[in-house]
């Protein structure tokens, strides 16, 4: 593609080139007129060329392939993009929960959370792991915080005592 324009562009070039030099080596007088008149043909020539030649099934194919090559770049960035947005959300969840635990008091707490893919096409929070040695109050308060705020289900919250 990127041949046939360059092609098209030298072509029209040289014409001019041609004509240029024709018109001034031309003395005046009907002669001048006739080469005028053949220069001006030459290019309108050199200028329609491309269009009369043009290879449509080629043009065709090009543009099929850049398409899919465009559908595939664009599929790879949507795909890092989601693979993105689902560690954000992750690392938020998780520095909430860290962060809760602590103002309780839980301060060898250790966290994993699980999200889930919604029918509506978003990341959400679905469940998550927690490791420490917090007895069964803090962990029910814990709970309840994280249900309010992150909608986890108490009965989602996997929690593994760590022994001191």
């Amino acid at each position: 593609m990127t041949e046939a324009l360059r092609s098209w562009i030298v072509g029209i070039a040289g014409a001019s080139m041609v004509t240029a030099i024709a018109m001034t080596v031309t003395p005046e007088g009907r002669v001048k007129r006739v080469v005028s008149l053949v220069c001006g043909l030459m290019t309108v020539v050199a200028l329609v060329k491309p269009i009369v030649g043009f290879d449509y099934g080629s043009f065709s194919k090009y543009l099929a392939q850049y398409k899919n090559e465009a559908e595939a770049f664009s599929s790879d960035i949507g795909e890092t993009n989601e693979n993105l947005t689902r560690r954000i959300i992750e690392e938020r969840c998780e520095a909430y929960i860290l962060d809760k635990g602590k103002s309780r008091g839980l301060t060898d707490l250790d966290v994993a959370v699980q999200l889930s893919w919604s029918v509506d096409g978003f990341w959400y929070p679905s469940g998550a792991s927690l490791t420490g040695s917090a007895d069964e109050t803090a962990r029910q308060e814990l709970g309840r915080d994280i249900e309010a705020e992150l909608g986890i289900p108490a009965a989602e919250l996997n929690w593994s005592i760590r022994d001191e």
